[in-house]
């Protein structure tokens, strides 16, 4: 499906979904939807699940569609919300700006899918050796993936850092990211540890590129954390990263990183 059908497509769910928002009825009760389009949304969220997903693999508008509706239908009793369905009307519209601003989006998933390969696992890390290859030890004992150090990496041609880290990331699948306190940071009378600048621009660049459900974030104890990164799977541990094996092994699995055993 080529970009001009993609948004000619949520323009027709634009307005279907516009309609049956206006449509809700009221009573003493409060405000439902109309019995004919519970349905008929069930099936519109469906369907927009499966564009979103065709049209650009993991991304975060299949997420938030998936959250709006699990939400307003569990809040309602398993009858849609007039909240839920305008929540995913305005995450269609957030989308239809993006895309037609920048159709260039949705022609970049076979691209990149080509590129990427389910078992490379890229591993964001500070200063703390001992951590990531603890990590790494286990992303290829442990579960049998690929993890991408970037360090271990030969420069394939790039003149830069950010060329050589763009070059590798975007060939992983998902990323994992160990936050240990390398930083110490003061601000007025207090003071805090931090991860490295790094680590925090290449987990941002793999939210941005893979959505939050493509990277998970392990954090050392005693390590701050910005709120922008609070929709991240955490998994924090005292020590040592094999405290969270069950858990990280869970996640990859939900992830479709590795396959359920």
């Amino acid at each position: 499906m080529d970009a001009d059908t993609i948004i000619a497509e949520l323009k027709r769910y634009e307005s279907e979904l516009a309609g049956i928002l206006s449509r809700f009825k009221r009573s003493h009760n409060g405000i439902h939807i109309d019995r004919a389009d519970d349905p008929l949304f069930r099936q519109y969220v469906h369907e927009l699940f499966d564009l979103f997903n065709d049209a650009l693999g993991r991304n975060s508008y299949s997420s938030q569609i998936a959250g709006e509706f699990n939400e307003g239908v569990s809040n309602f009793v398993s009858s849609p919300s007039y909240k839920s369905v305008e929540n995913i009307l305005s995450v269609i519209r957030a989308s239809l700006t993006r895309f037609t601003r920048n159709p260039q989006l949705l022609k970049r998933k076979n691209i990149e899918e080509a590129l990427r390969h389910r078992e490379n696992v890229f591993v964001i890390h500070g200063r703390d050796e001992a951590k990531w290859r603890e990590l790494k030890d286990i992303l290829r004992t442990e579960f049998r993936l690929n993890p991408i150090i970037l360090l271990e990496q030969p420069d394939a041609g790039c003149k830069t850092v950010i060329e050589k880290f763009e070059h590798y990331a975007q060939t992983c699948s998902y990323a994992i990211a160990v936050f240990t306190p390398d930083d110490e940071v003061t601000s007025g009378n207090d003071k805090y540890l931090q991860a490295r600048p790094n680590v925090i621009y290449e987990l941002g660049w793999f939210c941005g590129r893979l959505g939050r459900s493509g990277a998970m974030l392990l954090l050392k104890e005693g390590t701050s954390l910005f709120s922008d990164f609070g929709g991240i799977i955490q998994k924090r541990f005292a020590k040592n990263i094999s405290e969270k094996v069950s858990e990280i092994k869970r996640d990859l699995v939900s992830a479709g990183v590795l396959d359920e055993t």
